[in-house]
């Protein structure tokens, strides 16, 4: 079964986030469509689960552990384990977005099995492999491609049986990452020590957004100085701390617009804006207009 996300919320235990909808079958199938004025992409966060994505339309922009590309329609893509990522609309036409998170047993039985020892340990465990990207204009990347519609297309449609052609589809499209691309052909890592104490930052900010956050306290949290807490930022996520902050905050009160029916003011002050003004004044800049009127555009 497909569900519909609207928008993601990110928080610091995302575990608890990605709940799937039973034990029996650790995976999520979700379309979510992005646009310009409304909800124009995720913002930076990290799973332990897989990730497999398809673009049924529109373009966007895709940053992971330092790599960034811009897909399309027609092409897809592979997150690892623990990395750091976000998507981003690019251009004026609405982005249709088709992706599958999965706890690794989901594919392999479990620990204890041969493709888990095999095939997927070897994968996740993997800090040189982030993520790939795939293109539907390249030839070896059309058979992933196509895994990950079948696997897509068995969840929407539904039917008896549905559960093992999500299975076996997803279960194809891995074993053809790890037949066509050599993990070691990628030099970048996503879990340095650097990329950690970033995270560490970022589940501090996530669950404690709506609160008056020092940079000092933030520091102090992972355990490095304000100097050190300012370079993981800049030099992996190319904006300050506090910037981060602002945007995320600005970030969620978009989908508590969109998603209850709590007052601009309301929404403010659970955002960590507990002056109206300086909210509005924040969201206008941010999105070009005020939060009732994005409201209305977005009803």
């Amino acid at each position: 079964m497909i569900q519909q996300m609207t928008a993601m919320r990110i928080a610091a235990d995302k575990e608890k986030e990605q709940r799937h909808e039973t034990p029996l079958f650790p995976c999520s199938v979700y379309v979510t469509d992005w646009q310009r004025g409304g909800i124009e992409g995720c913002p930076w966060h990290w799973h332990k689960d897989l990730e497999l994505m398809y673009l049924a339309a529109g373009s966007v922009q895709v940053e992971c552990s330092g790599q960034q590309t811009v897909l399309k329609e027609g092409d897809g893509l592979f997150f690892n384990s623990k990395v750091l990522h976000r998507y981003q609309v690019v251009g004026d036409e609405p982005c249709h977005v088709c992706y599958l998170i999965f706890n690794p047993d989901f594919v392999t039985g479990g620990a204890g099995t041969i493709y888990h020892q095999k095939y997927i340990q070897p994968l996740v465990s993997d800090a040189s492999y982030p993520c790939q990207f795939l293109y539907g204009t390249r030839q070896k990347d059309e058979g992933i491609i196509s895994r990950i519609r079948a696997a897509f297309e068995a969840a929407r449609r539904w039917e008896a049986g549905y559960e093992y052609d999500v299975r076996y589809n997803v279960s194809k499209a891995l074993l053809q990452l790890l037949l066509d691309y050599q993990p070691l052909a990628l030099a970048s890592k996503h879990l340095t020590p650097r990329m950690e104490r970033l995270q560490e930052m970022l589940d501090f900010l996530h669950w404690h957004f709506s609160e008056d956050i020092s940079l000092a306290q933030l520091a102090d949290n992972a355990g490095v100085s304000c100097r050190e807490a300012q370079r993981c930022f800049r030099d992996i996520l190319h904006m300050s701390p506090m910037e981060y902050l602002h945007q995320y905050r600005l970030q969620v009160a978009e989908e508590l617009l969109l998603g209850t029916a709590d007052s601009v003011l309301d929404v403010g002050i659970s955002c960590g804006f507990p002056n109206p003004s300086h909210f509005i004044k924040s969201f206008r800049k941010y999105r070009g207009c005020t939060p009732r009127v994005f409201r209305q555009r977005n009803a």
